[in-house]
């Protein structure tokens, strides 16, 4: 926070002026904020649980999306942004196969009692849990193809070779179905945007083809969630026949059990303050799952709801609708679709250090024009403010 408040105080002539382009959403912000501040402090025996995540999450991502609109993006700022994820995911790997020999280094980031237990969870020990490593690995892959295919004079074409590569063993080590259900889906979205694009269908065709192979050996590699491939495929005869698939049947087949209970509680506890909600990151704190307080929604929508209420999600639903009006390509509108689609069965963005100073980011890319935010090197750009955003 002082690093974020002393960038304010020095830079303060051009945030405000981007503010004032931007007054009804840095309104609508203020306003959540304010409101989520409030009534999390009215009859709420963890109202300091709810101050700490308004400050946080809500007021240090308000702060950070509004600098990064102040941000240039270099050559250089990508390729120390491959350099780390190369690190991060060679850390991973090796965890995964060297993890009793690595324990002295992991013990640098957690306790001793919060390693991961089990074998297909030894890639992520230096991030919270697996599925945000992997689905952070998922968006990020995403987010460097979209800025190589459309902007690919930014990019170290090989350090981009060897951190796709890394962040893609990441992912299918890390046995999330999450993680390549969001890969999936960004590339897909991707190879749409070059279908769109003049002379381009053959980059189209070699991303498309990418997607179908990652699902393929994500389906080979991992016995789990080819068996609930199956039993998903399976029930195809049954719709066929005329019978009824409930939420029950197709849930039982993508072994979302414990998500159901997890969304279940939250409706009950919505139903008890629809209006302003039962205070900001007060779910982990009051639900009656069996995973205690470390069990947020698994839903994004649905933790905003549950938390913020009816008057919440309806300035997060026009943040949501402004990001997408503001998003410069059709590419940024699909690396947003992507970031939304991982969330419908997680929710890592409120609750991860890691998301909430990516995520912003995100905001600033995708709402931007690449003239704007883009810094070639050897070209002279005047108008563009000085400081770059590592």
């Amino acid at each position: 926070m002082g690093t974020i408040l002393g960038y304010l105080f020095f830079s303060w002539g051009n945030l405000k002026k981007i503010a004032a382009e931007n007054i009804i959403i840095v309104v609508t912000g203020l306003t959540f904020i304010f409101i989520s501040l409030i009534t999390s402090s009215i009859d709420n025996a963890y109202w300091l649980v709810s101050l700490k995540f308004c400050i946080k999450v809500c007021i240090l991502f308000f702060l950070l999306a509004l600098i990064y609109q102040d941000s240039i993006i270099s050559r250089g700022t990508l390729s120390a942004l491959l350099v780390i994820m190369i690190c991060i995911n060679a850390i991973g790997i090796l965890e995964y196969f060297y993890c009793d020999r690595m324990k002295d280094f992991l013990l640098l980031f957690k306790s001793e009692e919060s390693l991961v237990p089990h074998r297909h969870m030894h890639v992520s020990s230096i991030f919270p849990n697996t599925n945000t490593f992997s689905v952070f690995n998922a968006i990020f892959i995403v987010t460097i193809l979209g800025i190589t295919l459309h902007h690919g004079r930014l990019v170290n074409r090989y350090l981009c070779g060897i951190c796709l590569l890394l962040c893609m063993a990441g992912l299918f080590l890390s046995s999330s179905r999450n993680g390549i259900l969001t890969v999936v889906t960004g590339i897909s979205l991707l190879a749409v945007s070059l279908a769109r694009r003049r002379g381009a269908l053959g980059k189209a065709f070699t991303v498309i083809v990418c997607a179908l192979a990652i699902l393929v050996a994500a389906f080979s590699a991992h016995k789990p969630l080819a068996k609930r491939f199956a039993d998903l495929v399976s029930l195809a005869p049954m719709a066929l026949n005329g019978q009824s698939l409930g939420t029950k049947e197709v849930s039982s087949a993508l072994r979302l059990k414990e998500r159901l209970v997890i969304w279940e509680n939250g409706q009950a506890l919505f139903l008890e303050k629809p209006v302003f909600g039962i205070g900001a990151s007060q779910f982990i704190m009051r639900n009656d799952h069996k995973g205690g307080r470390t069990i947020h929604m698994h839903n994004i929508f649905g933790d905003i709801l549950v938390n913020h209420g009816i008057v919440g999600f309806a300035l997060f639903m026009a943040l949501v609708a402004a990001w997408f009006k503001n998003a410069k390509g059709d590419w940024q509108v699909y690396l947003i679709i992507t970031l939304f689609v991982s969330h419908m069965f997680d929710c890592f963005a409120p609750y991860n250090t890691i998301w909430l100073i990516f995520t912003p980011w995100l905001v600033a890319l995708t709402t931007r024009k690449p003239d704007e935010m883009f810094l070639l090197d050897g070209i002279d750009q005047p108008d563009q403010p000085a400081v770059i955003a590592k």
